[in-house]
């Protein structure tokens, strides 16, 4: 009988669910990481950016590679010499999946951002959006990004007409569009470009 006992406990505890859909005081904790993040890039506060990721933090590029730490961390320091402030950057969490002790959320993330940028002799508006996922892992210090990855759905405006994202602005290019090109997908896509 007692073996019994302990085999209905343990097929109990194996059979809990590993995470919660849609936790809303993880979500709280997430939008407010989002909005340092925004202030971080407003104030061009590059340790500010970084050190809301781990240390280890990574993204998987659409094209199969993969840029650690250092190599993101350019991406953010390039992003900011090219661009002005204000970058009226929005992160939208649109499905959150976190685990079940609260260590790890899993995020899907729309992401827009408005900002100035000198291209072709000329000061434009540039408009991009990406659909992304996110893994979160917390830490003594609160939320961290820890990866990025299953970019998609990338657009970009330059004064209102759509480009290629993963080509130099061209001024005098007809409008891009995605279904005449293929997939529409960027093989250099990251977050913030």
């Amino acid at each position: 009988m007692h073996r019994v006992m302990v085999f209905l406990v343990a097929v109990l505890l194996f059979s809990l669910p590993v995470h919660a859909q849609d936790d809303a005081d993880v979500k709280k904790e997430l939008d407010a990481q989002y909005k340092k993040l925004a202030e971080a890039h407003d104030a061009k506060d590059l340790k500010a950016i970084v050190g809301l990721k781990t240390p280890d933090f990574h993204v998987f590029f659409t094209d199969g590679r993969v840029g650690d730490s250092r190599l993101t961390e350019q991406y953010s320091k390039d992003f900011l010499e090219r661009n002005q402030p204000p970058f009226n950057q929005r992160f939208t969490i649109q499905k959150l999946t976190v685990s079940y002790h609260k260590l790890i959320a899993v995020a899907e993330v729309l992401q827009e951002v408005t900002r100035y940028q000198d291209l072709a002799g000329k000061r434009r508006k540039v408009d991009t959006s990406v659909i992304q996922r996110e893994i979160w892992a917390r830490t003594t210090d609160g939320w961290k990004l820890k990866s990025v990855d299953n970019v998609r759905d990338q657009k970009k405006f330059v004064d209102g007409k759509r480009v290629d994202p993963s080509k130099p602005y061209d001024p005098d290019a007809a409008p891009y569009n995605p279904d005449d090109a293929g997939t529409g997908k960027s093989s250099s896509s990251l977050s913030s470009t």
